[in-house]
C-alpha cells in the first residue's frame, strides 16, 4: 500500500467515526494471546452491569506507575543452637549496626541479658532491648525476640553468642548507617502467567565505605542468588548473571499455570560482597488471562465505547481507560476517567460499553478525542490481566 493509498483509507476510516487500532503494541503493553479457563473463586460477587466516569484535571499527569526500586541495608539468616553457642560471625560496614534474635516455633526464648558480642576476643559495649520495650515501642516481633545494638562500635567483624540457645533462630542484622546499599527492581509490576520478567541488582557504596572494609571489598566479587515464592508457598530457585556494568540481571520466568491462592507473588534476593550481606523482597501481580480485549475499540463518539471482550472463564471483568481530548493548543491532555464492568456468565465473546456522554468536560477541550491507558481487570479473581498505553483516536 502507498502513501497515498494509506491516507485515502484513513480519511475514509475518520469520516465515517471508525476505529483505528494500533498494529503494533507498545513495549510497555500487556497483551494476552489467548485466554484460558479457571473456575469461579467462593464466594458472593455482584452480577449488575455498572459504568461511571468523571472529569480530570488537564493538568494531571496519567501514565503508568514505574516498579518500585527497593532498597536494602539489613539481611536476614536462619541460625541453629550449635551455632550460637559457639558463636555467629556477623561482619558489619558501618557503626551503629542492629542486632535482633527471634527464636522459630519451638525455640527457647533468649534471655537479652545473656548475649555476648566479641570483637576477637574483646567483649563490645552494646544496647540491649527485651521484646517487651520493643512492644511499647511499636514494633511487632515474635515471642522471645531480644535485640542488640553495638555502641561505639567501628566496621569490622563480630561474633554473637548465646550460651543457652536451644532450637533455630531467626538472626537479622540492620545497618542504618552503612553506605553500603542493594538496590534491586523489575522492569514491571504485573505480568502475565507463563511470562517473564527481568530484574536488575546493584551493591551501592562499596567505594564509600571507610578504610577498615574498604580494602576487602573494593574488588570482591558481587553475588547474588534468588528466589521466587508463590502466594500458595511453592518456590523456584533464580539464576542470576552478570549485566557486564557492575550488576547483576535476572530473567523471571512464572509458569504458566499461575496460582489458586490470590496475592502478589515475590522475588526474594540474597546477595553479598566482600562478607557484607543483604537481602530485599519484590513483589509483583501475576494475572491468568482469562479473558482479554478480542479486538479493536470501537469508537463513534462520547456516548458510544464499545470494548470487545473475549472470556474463557465465567467471572466479573471491568474495564479501565483514561479520556484524552484536544486542547486549544492542538495538544491532547486527560479530560475523563471511566470504569465499566459486567458477569460474564460462561466463555465466549462480549463486549463492555462506555459512555463519556454526562462529563462536563473541561472548557476548551473536544474532538479530536484518545482512550489511553486502558486496563482490563478480572474482578472475580482480583487481576489485572490486559493494558494498552495507546487504544483508539476517534
Amino acid at each position: 500500500m502507498n502513501k497515498q493509498t494509506t491516507l485515502m483509507v484513513a480519511l475514509a476510516l475518520a469520516c465515517s467515526g471508525a476505529s483505528v487500532f494500533a498494529a503494533k503494541a507498545a513495549v510497555v503493553d500487556r497483551v494476552a494471546p489467548a485466554v484460558v479457563s479457571a473456575p469461579v473463586p467462593a464466594g458472593e460477587f455482584e452480577h449488575a452491569p455498572v459504568q461511571f466516569a468523571w472529569a480530570l484535571n488537564p493538568a494531571d499527569v496519567v501514565s503508568a506507575p514505574e516498579p518500585e526500586v527497593m532498597e536494602s541495608r539489613s539481611f536476614w539468616r536462619m541460625v541453629e543452637a550449635a551455632e550460637l553457642q559457639s558463636g555467629v560471625d556477623v561482619p558489619v560496614s558501618a557503626p551503629g549496626a542492629v542486632i535482633q534474635l527471634s527464636p522459630a516455633r519451638g525455640a527457647k526464648a533468649l534471655d537479652v541479658e545473656s548475649l555476648q558480642v566479641r570483637e576477637g576476643s574483646v567483649p563490645v559495649s552494646a544496647r540491649r532491648f527485651e521484646r517487651a520495650a520493643l512492644k511499647d515501642a511499636g514494633m511487632a516481633v515474635a515471642p522471645g525476640t531480644a535485640m542488640l545494638k553495638l555502641q561505639d562500635s567501628k566496621p569490622g567483624r563480630y561474633r554473637v553468642q548465646a550460651a543457652e540457645a536451644r532450637g533455630s533462630y531467626v538472626m537479622q542484622v540492620l545497618e542504618p548507617d552503612s553506605p553500603m546499599v542493594l538496590r534491586a527492581r523489575t522492569d514491571r509490576s504485573v505480568i502475565l502467567a507463563g511470562g517473564k520478567l527481568r530484574a536488575q541488582v546493584n551493591m551501592d557504596g562499596v567505594q564509600s565505605t571507610r578504610a577498615e572494609v574498604a580494602s576487602r571489598l573494593v574488588g570482591s566479587r558481587f553475588s547474588a542468588e534468588g528466589l521466587l515464592v508463590a502466594p500458595d508457598g511453592r518456590t523456584w530457585t533464580v539464576p542470576m548473571r552478570s549485566d557486564n556494568a557492575g550488576g547483576l540481571v535476572a530473567d523471571v520466568a512464572v509458569p504458566a499455570g499461575g496460582s489458586d491462592v490470590q496475592g502478589l507473588w515475590e522475588l526474594q534476593v540474597f546477595a553479598d560482597q566482600g562478607g557484607i550481606a543483604r537481602d530485599t523482597r519484590l513483589a509483583f501481580a501475576v494475572a491468568r488471562p482469562t479473558a482479554r480485549l478480542a479486538s479493536a475499540v470501537r469508537a463513534t463518539n462520547l456516548s458510544d465505547l464499545r470494548f470487545p471482550v473475549q472470556v474463557g472463564a465465567p467471572g466479573r471483568y471491568e474495564v479501565r481507560t483514561t479520556l484524552f481530548a484536544t486542547g486549544s493548543d492542538g495538544k491532547l491532555r486527560p479530560v475523563a476517567q471511566g470504569h465499566s464492568a459486567a458477569w460474564f456468565g460462561k466463555p465466549g465473546r462480549g463486549e463492555l460499553a462506555l459512555s463519556f456522554a454526562d462529563v462536563e468536560l473541561p472548557a476548551g477541550y473536544a474532538a479530536p478525542y484518545e482512550l489511553r491507558e486502558v486496563e482490563l481487570h478480572d474482578q472475580t479473581r482480583m487481576a489485572p490481566i490486559e493494558r494498552r498505553a495507546r487504544a483508539v483516536r476517534f
